[in-house]
C-alpha cells in the first residue's frame, strides 16, 4: 500500500476518534500479544490502544478503537558468514502495526462486575517491519509481509469499577506473507554444516492473541 494512502487512512480514522469524543466511555488499554506470522515460532509482543463506546440499548455497545499492535515471530534458517561458514540460527521478525477497529459488544447485568462479550473487524496497517538475524550473514531467503489486512476479532472482557481485563482472538483474512529463497552454496567450507530448515508457506495469513488491562474515564 502506497505511504500516502497509509496516511489518510490515519488521519480519518484520528478524525473519526475526535468526532465520538463525546461518547459515554473513553478507555485506554495495553497489555501482552503472542502472534502466528507463518514462521516455525510464534513470538511475543505487545499493544497499546484508545477506544470509545456508547450504548445501543438492551445491554448492547459499539466501539471505535485505535490501536498500536506490535507482532513477532521467529524462524530457524541457514547463513554463511567468513567465519562459520554455512550454519542454522535464529532470525526473528517483528512488525510494527496501526490498527482502527469496531467491534459490537454485550454486557452481562451484574452487580459489582461487568462481563462483555464482544465480536468485530478491523484494518491492519503495516508501519515498518524489521529483521534481527546474525550479524554479517545472509540467509538467501526473503521473507516479507504485505502492508494492509482485514482481521477478523472475538473477545472477552471483565470490568470492575473503571478496571478492565481483557482477552481477544484475531485472525486475518488476507495472505500476508511472501517467501523468495535462493539457495546457499552448499560447498561453503566451516566448522559445521547446516541442515536445511523447512522453509514457511508462501502466502499465509496471520493471526494473534492478546490479554491486557485498562482502564476507563
Amino acid at each position: 500500500m502506497k505511504s500516502s494512502l497509509k496516511a489518510k487512512l490515519l488521519i480519518t480514522f484520528a478524525f473519526a476518534l475526535v468526532m465520538v469524543s463525546s461518547a459515554q466511555a473513553v478507555q485506554i488499554s495495553a497489555g501482552w500479544t503472542e502472534s502466528d506470522l507463518g514462521l516455525e515460532n510464534r513470538g511475543n509482543g505487545f499493544y497499546a490502544g484508545v477506544q470509545n463506546s456508547w450504548p445501543l440499548g438492551n445491554d448492547f455497545d459499539f466501539t471505535a478503537a485505535g490501536e498500536y499492535q506490535n507482532k513477532s515471530a521467529s524462524q530457524l534458517l541457514d547463513y554463511t558468514n567468513p567465519d562459520e561458514g554455512l550454519f542454522s540460527s535464529e532470525g526473528e521478525i517483528t512488525l510494527h502495526c496501526f490498527q482502527p477497529a469496531f467491534f459490537v459488544g454485550y454486557s452481562i447485568p451484574m452487580d459489582s462486575f461487568r462481563p462483555r462479550l464482544y465480536a468485530g473487524g478491523s484494518i491492519l496497517l503495516k508501519l515498518n517491519e524489521s529483521w534481527n538475524e546474525p550479524e554479517g550473514s545472509d540467509s538467501g531467503l526473503r521473507l516479507y509481509y504485505d502492508d494492509f489486512d482485514i482481521q477478523l476479532h472475538a473477545g472477552f472482557s471483565l470490568q470492575y469499577n473503571r478496571f478492565l481485563l481483557d482477552a481477544r482472538y484475531s485472525a486475518g483474512l488476507f495472505e500476508m506473507l511472501s517467501v523468495e529463497s535462493s539457495q546457499l552454496e552448499t560447498s561453503v567450507s566451516g566448522p559445521q554444516k547446516a541442515e536445511i530448515p523447512e522453509l514457511p508457506e508462501d502466502g499465509t495469513k496471520i493471526n494473534s492473541i492478546q490479554v491486557g488491562i485498562g482502564y476507563t474515564f
